[in-house]
């Protein structure tokens, strides 16, 4: 019996004496993952105790020493820019490419449609223009700047100024632009600009319609090459004044000068008004016979999706017909565009024009003209415009050509395709 209760004796003192063991074991290692704990935390309030002894230090620096020192750092590192980035900083890469194709129903012999601006060409495919322009504007902060249109194609050698050289590239603007200190601030531009005057511009990309207006090919100048000066004289009222070499002179034809003025007003976002009166000498070598332009715009926006626009122009020119027998030309245009959504628009233009001295459509023909614009717009993606856009033409005179006769209509469809960068 005493034999059978040893070995039950001994095992259960192994088994105490194990539990024990293990139990001190699994405590040890507790401890020790404690201590490892504790001397983290004491890690980390160390780490805040010195952030916080320098922050307690920084309390005594000034904010204008704070904004010194990082002006200064700025300032360093502006310096240490190469010199084309530093000169090019603040300065924007614009542009497009315009293309197009046109189809005139008359078919005329010429292959030209008659009394049309840029899109002269029938029957073809044609590349309208490409554009590339830098631009660097003025501010406050930074009161010089620049901008330069570079023109290509056969926009180019439709707006080429009198005493330019070169066809099928064209500087449609190039001038260096301050914002002087003057009260609100004088704007002053040095160089050739585009004009003050007219509803349309010679950019496709910004107008309504592909083709361009009667009033903005034959009414109005396109540029000027002379000094413009601009200010805001109340709130929502700019005026502008320049003096320049006249109508597309890059050179002047004679000894005289141009004035140009224009009052901007926009009493709110949805509408615009601008009158511009532009008028000094313009035949060539003529000095005194002067040529006097008024042309009034306005824009409204009556709902979110439709836009209207007003044009009028009126010239009368000294001279112009003969000495001592003056002419004139005059024409108003209509505008209205729904935008349907964010890719798809509709225009109408409506214009009159008349020039009774034959002084501006077609050399000693006097006559009227009637034009009307149907212009569906298209944007599938961000960057591209397209039109399909339908035009007629009729005149009170037989100026157009139809199968090798003449007419007084002409009918024209024609597709546009726009990148814009």
């Amino acid at each position: 019996m005493r034999r059978k209760i040893f070995p039950l004796f001994l095992s259960f003192l192994i088994v105490c004496f194990t539990s024990v063991f293990c139990e001190d074991v699994a405590k040890d290692d507790l401890i020790r993952k404690l201590s490892e704990k504790i001397d983290q935390l004491e890690g980390k309030v160390n780490d805040l105790s010195a952030k916080l002894g320098i922050y307690e230090k920084s309390k005594g620096v000034s904010d204008e020493v704070i904004e010194k020192k990082v002006s200064d750092a700025l300032t360093k590192k502006e310096e240490e820019e190469p010199g084309l980035l530093k000169a090019l900083k603040g300065t924007t890469l614009s542009g497009y490419v315009d293309t197009a194709y046109t189809y005139n129903f008359n078919a005329p012999d010429s292959g030209s449609n008659t009394a049309r601006i840029f899109d002269t060409e029938a029957n073809s495919f044609t590349f309208q223009s490409a554009k590339i322009a830098l631009e660097k504007p003025v501010t406050p902060e930074d009161r010089v700047g620049f901008r330069t249109d570079v023109l290509f194609g056969q926009d180019a050698k439709i707006i080429k100024p009198y005493g330019w050289d070169t066809d099928d590239v064209n500087l449609e603007q190039a001038y260096v632009e301050a914002l002087l200190p003057l009260g609100k601030g004088l704007d002053a531009k040095f160089g050739k600009f585009v004009t003050l005057a007219g509803a349309e511009v010679i950019e496709s990309k910004d107008n309504w319609n592909f083709s361009r207006g009667l009033l903005f090919g034959y009414a109005i100048p396109f540029t000027h090459t002379g000094v413009r000066m601009s200010y805001p004289l109340m709130d929502k009222l700019t005026g502008y004044f320049g003096v320049n070499n006249g109508w597309d002179d890059i050179k002047d034809n004679n000894k005289s000068k141009s004035f140009e003025t224009s009052l901007a007003y926009a009493p709110a976002d949805s509408s615009s008004f601008n009158l511009t009166y532009i008028f000094g000498p313009e035949q060539t070598g003529n000095n005194h016979s002067n040529r006097n332009l008024i042309d009034f715009v306005a824009t409204y926006q009556p709902f979110e999706k439709i836009t209207l626009k007003l044009n009028t122009d009126y010239a009368i020119e000294d001279d112009g017909v003969a000495l001592g027998k003056n002419g004139n030309w005059a024409g108003v245009a209509g505008y209205i565009r729904y935008d349907v959504n964010k890719w798809l628009s509709f225009s109408n233009r409506t214009e009159y024009f008349s020039d009774p001295d034959g002084l501006r459509v077609a050399s000693g023909t006097g006559q009227d003209l009637w034009e009307n614009t149907i212009t569906a717009e298209i944007r599938p993606f961000k960057n591209l415009i397209t039109r399909l856009e339908y035009r007629y033409d009729a005149s009170s005179k037989d100026i157009f050509s139809k199968n090798g006769l003449t007419a007084d209509c002409q009918n024209t469809i024609a597709v546009e395709a726009i990148y814009v960068f």
